[in-house]
């Protein structure tokens, strides 16, 4: 098993401090995570929200590369529905020249109706305009020459491209739904999740060995010397993550019922049903991890942690990632 790291890079509303010392905090998980012997470093994209969710997470891979140089850098995901394709694959190719052939582009259709609104996409269309930008910018990163494309939302013409350093450079399908996962598995995408549901399948269906293919499964993660003490830590920034996708509207624009709100408690019991945390000492962590690393939960390479829950502090941030190197990780070997 694998570990990483997977980075909102936000305030919380409630507890907001400067965004350069925001990013610079996110940025320093990255360099303390190289040390630590994580493999990757993940970073996501939102817009126009109250916890300033940056919306660029290529910038964020790229400043992190410049200050490490062995941790992979990449985004968790890109949403492409909002993009140029041309500019997606420029700076996925510069992020990869940059960072010496450490780079991931992860991308995914997006998920929040206040984004499409301000963008001016179709939510209908976000699958669509998607797997055209995926098809278009795997050809841009390995087609020789002059190339072209004209499709139904993207007509680019004749053009040259500079070549990331990677080939080729690993692409990755952020979501889920077994129509998107069998596109992915045709275009030799890894997945980075939830969970893993039915991408093996997918993979063989089109010929693929699931082997060949890394799985990424995300979950929120803080460790300290009890559960209780862990909970305080990070309890309120966990419970404000997973109600900024619980409670957001549906891409209909329709509120989501307010009974809908998941809480503390119902996370910290097991009782929030999709949404899942790992959090407490050591040795709770290690039980609560144990399923995902011996497969019980479908073949996963990779746990990817958000360990810096909204409006954590870098204190408990870094003791809790130590913690999982030196006392979680070894456990699970």
């Amino acid at each position: 098993m694998q570990y990483a790291l997977v980075n909102g890079v936000r305030n919380h509303p409630d507890a907001a401090y400067a965004l350069q010392d925001v990013y610079s905090d996110y940025i320093s998980d990255a360099v303390l995570a190289e040390e630590l012997g994580f493999i990757s470093t993940w970073y996501g994209e939102h817009h126009f929200r109250d916890c300033q969710w940056t919306g660029s997470p290529m910038m964020v891979a790229s400043a992190v590369a410049a200050r490490t140089e062995r941790i992979r850098v990449g985004t968790s995901v890109v949403l492409l529905p909002f993009h140029d394709p041309i500019r997606v694959a420029e700076d996925a190719a510069i992020a990869d020249i940059l960072s010496n052939g450490r780079f991931d582009l992860g991308v995914g259709p997006g998920s929040q109706y206040e984004e499409f609104v301000t963008f001016g996409k179709l939510p209908s269309e976000m699958n669509q305009r998607s797997w055209e930008m995926v098809d278009w910018i795997q050809r841009a990163f390995t087609e020789p020459g002059m190339f072209s494309h004209c499709g139904r939302f993207y007509d680019i013409p004749d053009m040259t491209f500079t070549k990331p350093i990677q080939h080729p450079l690993p692409m990755w399908w952020g979501g889920m739904g077994p129509k998107n996962l069998a596109r992915a598995a045709e275009r030799g995408m890894n997945l980075i999740a939830p969970f893993n549901a039915g991408y093996d399948a997918a993979l063989e269906a089109c010929g693929r060995n699931p082997a060949d293919y890394a799985v990424s499964v995300m979950v929120p993660v803080c460790v300290a010397d009890t559960t209780d003490e862990a909970w305080e830590i990070a309890g309120a920034g966990i419970e404000y993550f997973v109600n900024f996708y619980q409670m957001r509207k549906n891409l209909q624009g329709q509120p989501a019922p307010a009974d809908a709100r998941i809480t503390q408690e119902m996370l910290r019991t097991g009782n929030a049903g999709f949404w899942f945390a790992a959090v407490g000492s050591p040795e709770d962590v290690v039980a609560k991890l144990r399923p995902f690393v011996d497969g019980k939960l479908g073949r996963i390479t990779q746990l990817a942690l958000q360990m810096r829950q909204p409006g954590m502090t870098n204190d408990d941030t870094h003791r809790s990632m130590r913690m999982f190197a030196e006392e979680v990780i070894p456990a699970l070997s």
